[in-house]
């Protein structure tokens, strides 16, 4: 029952902590939705799926975001340092504490996470970047390097992040993360 409990919990951390973090004063004076974007990964740790490369600095900031998260949760959450560029002051204080859980709990996760697409559109909260993304190379595990998370935890996910400038640079502000077999 305790590691079903921690199971659960690991899978719902980021779910929970993104849904509604950040302020809803996103830009509005954005173009239209942008098809989907695709651009090369830092230190090839989040893959994506396409085309090299891509002109839409909305999207590229959800890429750098999810490069971001990745490396937190590889390091089993001692490395936040790169988290605070790509991210709102609010969501990098969730985010912190979920890396928090990570250390207290000896948790890391292993392999990428890979984005299978991602695009742009303006909604009525701001700029939303909604992008699918697969977690099967990233599993969740403990000191001992046992997974976490139960073998039926989902492994293709919709994220639905609102993205704004932050003094002049592209930001994730939060949204919400669902299981979807996109």
């Amino acid at each position: 029952m305790r590691i079903r409990n921690l199971a659960v919990t690991a899978t719902l951390i980021p779910v929970l902590m993104l849904t509604g973090c950040g302020n809803d004063d996103s830009s509005s004076d954005v173009a239209a939705s942008t098809p989907g974007a695709k651009k090369a990964s830092k230190n090839g740790l989040t893959e994506q799926v396409g085309s090299a490369g891509q002109a839409d600095p909305v999207v590229n900031a959800y890429y750098e975001y999810r490069v971001a998260l990745d490396v937190m949760m590889r390091s089993g959450g001692r490395r936040t340092k790169q988290l605070a560029p790509v991210m709102t002051p609010n969501l990098f204080q969730s985010i912190s504490a979920q890396a928090k859980y990570y250390r207290t709990k000896k948790l890391h996760n292993t392999g990428a996470t890979k984005v299978i697409w991602a695009k742009r559109t303006l909604a009525s909260n701001g700029v939303i970047v909604s992008a699918c993304y697969d977690t099967t190379a990233a599993r969740t595990v403990n000191a001992r390097g046992r997974s976490v998370l139960p073998a039926t935890t989902p492994t293709r996910w919709l994220d639905e992040m609102r993205v704004q400038q932050l003094q002049g640079r592209w930001v994730v502000d939060g949204g919400s993360t669902t299981p979807n077999a996109c």
